[in-house]
């Protein structure tokens, strides 16, 4: 998911058509201008030919170009308040990550697709209570920006990461390959364990742990992230900082 690289090619796009518009409008503005002028000299006269068509070019050259390079500015700045407003909609205001919207949409999107079904992972920061407690909110909220970093810096390009609810987040993936997904989500799991969040009272070790499913044929997203809640309820279950497969 990489929406600031498709932002730039749209304001591009629209810059260029804002500036064969602007030509269009000028160009067609001076035109009219000697037009009218041309007509009126030759059926009136009394003015000097070549003074009255010069000031028929710069006039509506100087007022064309001023009053469009002005509406040009206010489109390109709607269009990227537009578009910061759709981002902002769509990602996590603390982590950067995909929100829950985000990722509905495209775990949607993802299985109405032909292709390969999707693996997918729940993860929970373990004794996130217990974090808030002895950091307090600030260093809650930096234990979720460190695991939100290790998640972006780890998993595969083309991967779904989304902060989806409090320390909840959510890995997916269009893979056949369950085995290798869940061999990665593992990898992962040992890195935040032996990655410790680097505070002012000293390093403070994070764990967490995941709840792994693999889509069945036809299933539903929704349903797919059922059963990989209960998994994460039986990783939990298990003793925490652990791995479980959905049934």
């Amino acid at each position: 998911m990489n929406p600031p690289a498709a932002s730039h090619d749209a304001l591009d796009a629209l810059r260029a058509r804002l500036r064969r518009t602007g030509f269009i409008v000028v160009g067609g503005s001076i035109l009219a201008t000697l037009l009218f002028v041309h007509i009126a000299m030759t059926q009136f006269g009394g003015i000097v030919y070549l003074d009255a068509m010069i000031a028929a070019v710069l006039i509506p050259l100087v007022v064309a170009s001023l009053a469009f390079r002005w509406i040009a500015a206010l489109s390109l700045q709607l269009e990227a308040s537009r578009r910061e407003l759709e981002r902002l909609a769509l990602e996590d205001p603390l982590t950067g990550l995909a929100n829950r919207r985000a990722a509905m949409a495209q775990l949607a999107a993802w299985s109405a697709a032909p292709g390969a079904p999707v693996c997918l992972a729940i993860a929970d920061i373990d004794f996130f209570k217990r974090v808030n407690d002895r950091l307090g909110h600030d260093g809650g909220d930096a234990s979720l920006v460190h695991f939100a970093g290790m998640l972006r810096r780890m998993v595969p390009e083309g991967w779904l990461v989304a902060r989806i609810g409090g320390e909840e987040f959510l890995l997916a993936a269009p893979t056949a390959d369950f085995t290798a997904f869940a061999e990665r989500i593992e990898t992962l799991r040992i890195a935040v364990a032996e990655t410790p969040l680097i505070t002012p009272t000293g390093p403070w070790r994070l764990t967490a742990s995941f709840g792994l499913a693999e889509q069945a044929p036809a299933e539903p997203h929704d349903r797919l992230i059922t059963r990989a809640d209960r998994a994460l309820y039986a990783a939990k279950q298990a003793g925490r900082n652990r791995s479980e497969r959905a049934a």
